[in-house]
């Protein structure tokens, strides 16, 4: 059957189905292991290499579609507040609007139960919750190739947040997401911890490409891509935790080198993410396993065994002045309620 065809055919089924007074999804965020920092395609979002992340339970972002009733505009409201800016969920919305044919005018709630865009991967799990709940509301069976390419318009590291567990998202297989492990397969425990709630200055996707075109690593940086992602996958499924950790803090640490080589340089840690990284690598050195990781804001994750997981948090209580820790565990996929 051809595009055009089955486009067609997709308006016919569209026009005899009703949709449902409202949907409501929530999905979580992913924390990259080996990460991706830069993008190949800026119009279509697509990242310039691989990733292994993830998933985390105790973070949560909700999204409510009903119809608009009070306007012929698509609305969107966040934490609250509406959003004059809709570019953030625009690309994501268009491309399931003119996918299946839904031109309805409908309002968009998001709401996060943690910072938003503060480096903790709010909008991965804002745009899966959203085309999660835009599924729901038309009752579509989406492809999972129509909801990574959805997610990645909205957000390079959605797709990630499709599936719960450890993730694998492969630039070199059509950005193709598959499940390493399952969560239930490898329990181990993340403390977030918040070393500050504010708004970044710069935006990851700003950044990304000040780092491409400037950084003097940024060439080393896709060089060294396959061989961590190929360790990365190797320790998460021996369940090799502190094989796991030098593997991701390495990467992390040569993607902090990247941003901060940038022109202009750019700095997302803060004393305080700093105080957190050398109390984990104090507490390694007295036996414990656990490792960290720094993704584009100030906040440390730490990833370690959940029978050890009150002592550090409290040793990173006790020996930083970080305000707040979330405890975590590994997370499902989204999920519609």
């Amino acid at each position: 059957m051809s595009d055009k065809v089955y486009y067609f055919e997709t308006l016919k089924f569209l026009d005899k189905r009703k949709k449902l007074k409202e949907a409501i999804s929530i999905a979580h965020p992913n924390f990259a292991l080996v990460k991706y920092w830069g993008k190949n395609d800026t119009e279509e979002n697509q990242p310039a290499m691989s990733s292994v992340s993830v998933t985390i339970d105790s973070l949560i972002s909700k999204t409510k579609i009903s119809e608009n009733s009070s306007s012929k505009d698509l609305k969107w409201s966040l934490n609250g507040r509406e959003q004059n800016d809709l570019n953030r969920i625009l690309p994501t919305i268009n491309y399931l609007s003119n996918l299946y044919g839904t031109k309805d005018n409908i309002q968009i709630e998001s709401n996060n139960n943690f910072p938003t865009a503060a480096g903790l991967a709010s909008s991965a799990s804002g745009i899966a919750s959203l085309v999660t709940a835009f599924e729901r509301y038309y009752d579509l069976q989406l492809p999972i190739e129509e909801k990574i390419k959805a997610c990645m318009l909205g957000s390079g590291s959605a797709p990630r947040s499709l599936l719960g567990g450890f993730v694998l998202m492969d630039h070199l297989d059509h950005f193709r997401c598959s499940q390493i492990l399952e969560r239930t397969e490898w329990q181990l425990n993340i403390l977030v911890c918040i070393t500050s709630a504010q708004e970044k200055i710069i935006s990851s996707r700003q950044a990304m490409e000040i780092s491409r075109k400037t950084s003097p690593h940024y060439g080393k940086w896709l060089d060294i891509n396959s061989s961590h992602i190929r360790q990365a996958i190797r320790f998460i499924k021996a369940k090799d935790l502190l094989g796991l950790g030098r593997v991701s803090e390495e990467n992390c640490d040569f993607m902090h080198k990247v941003i901060n080589s940038s022109v202009p340089s750019i700095t997302y840690k803060n004393r305080m993410t700093e105080m957190c990284i050398e109390t984990v690598k104090q507490l390694r050195e007295r036996g414990h396993q656990l490792f960290y990781t720094v993704d584009a804001g100030p906040q440390v994750k730490i990833i370690c065994e959940q029978k050890t997981s009150k002592i550090i948090k409290d040793a990173i209580l006790r020996q930083t002045i970080v305000p707040q820790i979330i405890d975590a565990s590994i997370g499902m996929p989204p999920q519609s309620l």
